[in-house]
């Protein structure tokens, strides 16, 4: 019984497919010309005959117009795959070819994120070519956004029947969080004499592995000159990079924990500009809210994780942070990003998970709050209202 069902349903959809290539003016034709055939057939009129014709032979020309081979071809360039929130609005640039049809001022959308963009070009002839240098994209907020596909809209010279059909392929544009300089970082840098991280590594970053014979360039400070006296010859010792060269960066994506929807893009900031600060420090940085993850050096890694940063219902964050103590294998300095709403106890569950040797530091997003910096029994909270609060507070939150 469901079959036949089907395939009436089917063959219905067939039927009425041309229907919705109808504009509101075909619909109108085809009104004009089913009354005027009407009238035509009871008053004997001539007028409404001609009138009848003259509205069908809008129809078929219509419907010729779509027949005409040669489909349009779009192509959408972004002057930038990624920018900042907040800065200058996205553009892009579009290249559009004619068809083996005319194209009559032609309409084109084109979709960028759950928006779209209308643009209305210049009547083009069989196989001319258009090019829109610039074309101003709506703001957006951060995160990963597609642009494109073109939609054109192909509509005969009455404007009676019009057809869609997508062209092109759609990009990517990132939207990369609102970040904030920080000069300073918490963990495994050392400063110079003039108070700038330092890219050498500290005695306190490194722990004594052997001793081998001394080459030109060598620290003399690490010569063992007991052994060199003994041996006859310079001996320097020989050391391995600690865990304090590894910073993990937990952001929790609970919705739970965050009061207010603005908390959360307040922490992906503040995450994001740890991170950032992190890895021109030159530390191993492991990066992650939920399912996103990155472990690298690289500052664009860090902000193209971060674009991708969003909520869930379900909270798994000690999970994650389980995860990510496996992961790691070992950590100097354990950074967890959360709102107001978490419980201390939950993340210090969180925070056991990578051993006792790793500094443990909370930030807490609260745009409601008031900046201040709490220590518990074993870790430090800061509480962060706002971004540009951010450097301060982490310089009076640094042990």
């Amino acid at each position: 019984m469901s079959d036949p069902r089907r395939r009436m349903s089917s063959a219905v959809r067939t039927l009425l497919a041309p229907a919705r290539l109808l504009t509101p003016l075909g619909r109108g034709l085809v009104v004009t010309a089913v009354a005027s055939a009407v009238l035509a057939s009871r008053l004997h009129w001539q007028e409404f005959t001609q009138l009848a014709g003259v509205a069908v032979g809008l129809l078929v020309l219509g419907l010729l117009w779509q027949l005409l081979p040669g489909a349009p071809t779009a192509q959408v360039t972004l002057q930038q795959q990624r920018i900042a929130q907040g800065s200058r609005s996205p553009r892009a640039r579009l290249d559009v070819q004619a068809g083996a049809a005319p194209m009559l001022f032609p309409k084109l959308l084109l979709p960028v994120g759950r928006l779209s963009v209308q643009v209305r070009l210049p009547s083009l002839g069989p196989y001319a070519r258009h090019h829109t240098p610039e074309l101003l994209l709506p703001d957006l907020p951060r995160g990963v956004h597609l642009v494109g596909p073109v939609t054109y809209e192909k509509t005969d010279p009455v404007g009676a029947i019009s057809r869609r059909f997508e062209t092109g392929r759609a990009v990517e544009l990132m939207v990369t969080p609102q970040v904030t300089d920080l000069p300073v970082f918490a963990g495994g840098v050392s400063n110079d004499l003039d108070g700038a991280p330092s890219q050498q590594l500290s005695m306190s970053d490194l722990a004594f592995h052997a001793l081998r014979e001394y080459v030109p360039g060598d620290d003399l400070r690490h010569v063992h000159w007991r052994s060199s006296a003994k041996a006859g010859e310079l001996l320097v010792r020989q050391f391995n990079e600690t865990r304090r060269g590894h910073v993990t960066i937990l952001l929790d994506p609970a919705r739970s924990s965050y009061p207010r929807a603005r908390d959360f893009e307040l922490a992906v900031s503040v995450a994001a500009s740890i991170a950032l600060r992190a890895v021109r420090d030159d530390l191993d940085t492991y990066f992650r809210c939920g399912p996103h993850l990155v472990r690298s050096r690289e500052p664009v890694a860090m902000t193209d994780i971060a674009c991708r940063f969003a909520t869930e219902a379900d909270d798994h964050h000690t999970t994650y942070a389980a995860s990510a103590a496996g992961a790691v294998g070992g950590t100097g300095l354990v950074v967890q990003v959360t709102g107001a709403a978490r419980e201390v106890a939950q993340l210090d569950e969180a925070a056991v998970q990578f051993g006792a040797g790793a500094e443990r530091l909370v930030v807490r997003a609260d745009s409601a709050g008031q900046a201040r910096v709490v220590d518990h029994r074993a870790m430090r909270e800061i509480q962060v209202p706002d971004l540009p609060s951010l450097q301060q507070l982490l310089e009076r939150g640094v042990r």
